[in-house]
């Protein structure tokens, strides 16, 4: 059954009110339709018509950052509207279509920020941890008013849709093994070990096969995955090995090709562009198509590691190198929804104020995050993703987490953690 129709009528035709407009409807289960008003043989009326714009009836405020003009919203601090935070404000009311599209289209990430010291945006100098709702699915929370709004307005309208909650979990494979197929760093490290008081480690990589080296869990987590009918998805670092935040090994090992075959049967698989990738794009395509040497199939998604991002340019290589899905949606110093949505959306290029034929995939939160910076154990960590996901339960769809094959290496500080991640 198509969905039901709503007419807009409006005298504003940017781009950004139609991206918006298009993923709201997604959302709700609505399809959102501009009025023709120069139509010669007129229109009849609309069952569920609504303005953007203007004093009338069944009107939507309108914010003129849906009109291509310039925001700030380091100076418009959200107010409270029934009961959830919203900004973008006008004589009646908060703009919530805006709001979203700020959320949607990382705004305030075009402008100028202080990064990190991987270059990254950080999640604390966000608008929404500034002000207190990165932990929020603000962006769900927004659709939901509007659906109510369209509701009170025509009670004949159908419920918005219906989605599940359900957990999707995802794994960066920097090292498919601590000891094995190291190389000379698997010697330096070796010897750090002994010089740093890690005698139980350097025994360890003395006696580690395949089966028994301690990162090797894919194996484990698949059976978990198929008791618990969830489908993985898993990101490889094959980098040439050239700097130091990559550490995989390089010619990818023959045992490790072998374990990216056999994943193709159970699980979704992606790239994890290296550390330079965002400052040498041409990296992207070599190692995408490293790729998909191994598992003879066109590679199409992706995820950044370090979550290193800078938009727009990241985005239009990854477009240029045929990924359709990134995956990197998320803050490392956060937890939280860095675009204010679970669902995946299409990526809005702000500079060519164009929607993309690039997928969005956000997720929730990652192990390094609530462990390194953030410094939860792993029973604070399991009560922090439970607050996430009490949060987003009233809207369902995927509940995403950003988790290592390594995080669960007790030698390496993660004791306990497994326990903690077959719990939730």
């Amino acid at each position: 059954m198509s969905p039901p129709r709503i007419t807009v009528t409006t005298t504003v035709r940017h781009p950004r009110l139609r991206y918006v407009l298009r993923v709201v409807g997604d959302d709700l289960g609505y399809d959102f339709h501009f009025h023709n008003d120069r139509s010669v043989f007129g229109t009849p009326t609309p069952q569920f018509g609504i303005t953007y714009g203007g004093d009338g009836p069944n009107t939507l405020p309108h914010h003129e950052l849906l009109s291509g003009k310039a925001f700030a919203p380091a100076s418009a601090p959200p107010l409270s509207y029934r009961g959830v935070p919203a900004f973008c404000p006008t004589p009646q009311g908060p703009d919530l279509l805006a709001c979203i599209f700020f959320a949607l289209s990382r705004y305030e990430e075009y402008h100028f920020f202080t990064p990190d010291a991987h270059g990254r945006f950080p999640g604390a100098g966000s608008h929404a941890a500034r002000h207190g709702y990165l932990h929020r699915p603000i962006v769900r929370e927004w659709t939901a008013l509007i659906g109510q709004q369209l509701r009170e307005w025509f009670p004949d309208l159908p419920p918005p849709r219906r989605r599940p909650l359900t957990l999707q979990p995802t794994y960066d494979i920097d090292l498919l093994w601590a000891y094995r197929y190291r190389g000379w760093r698997g010697l330096a490290q070796g010897a750090k070990d002994l010089l740093t008081g890690q005698a139980r480690r350097a025994l360890h990589r003395l006696a580690a096969t395949d089966r028994n080296d301690p990162f090797h869990t894919i194996g484990r987590l698949e059976h978990f995955h198929r008791e618990t009918g969830l489908r993985a998805t898993y990101f490889w670092l094959l980098s040439n090995g050239s700097h130091r935040f990559d550490p995989n090994p390089y010619p990818i090992p023959a045992a490790q090709q072998e374990v990216m075959r056999t994943l193709e049967a159970t699980a979704e698989q992606g790239i994890h562009p290296s550390y330079r990738s965002t400052d040498d794009p041409e990296l992207t395509g070599r190692e995408r198509e490293r790729m998909e040497r191994v598992l003879g199939r066109p590679v199409t998604r992706s995820r950044q590691h370090f979550l290193r991002l800078t938009l727009p340019q990241t985005y239009r290589q990854l477009l240029a190198h045929g990924i359709t899905d990134d995956h990197s949606m998320g803050y490392a110093d956060r937890v939280g929804w860095r675009a204010g949505t679970n669902l995946p959306f299409p990526w809005y290029d702000l500079e060519r104020e164009q929607e993309t034929k690039l997928t969005i995939h956000p997720f929730a939160a990652m192990d390094v995050t609530l462990k390194n910076y953030l410094g939860l154990t792993g029973g604070a960590a399991g009560a922090t993703l439970l607050e996430l996901r009490s949060a987003l339960a009233p809207f369902g769809g995927p509940f995403p987490l950003l988790w290592h094959n390594s995080s669960f290496a007790p030698d390496y500080g993660w004791a306990g953690w497994w326990n903690m991640y077959r719990d939730l």
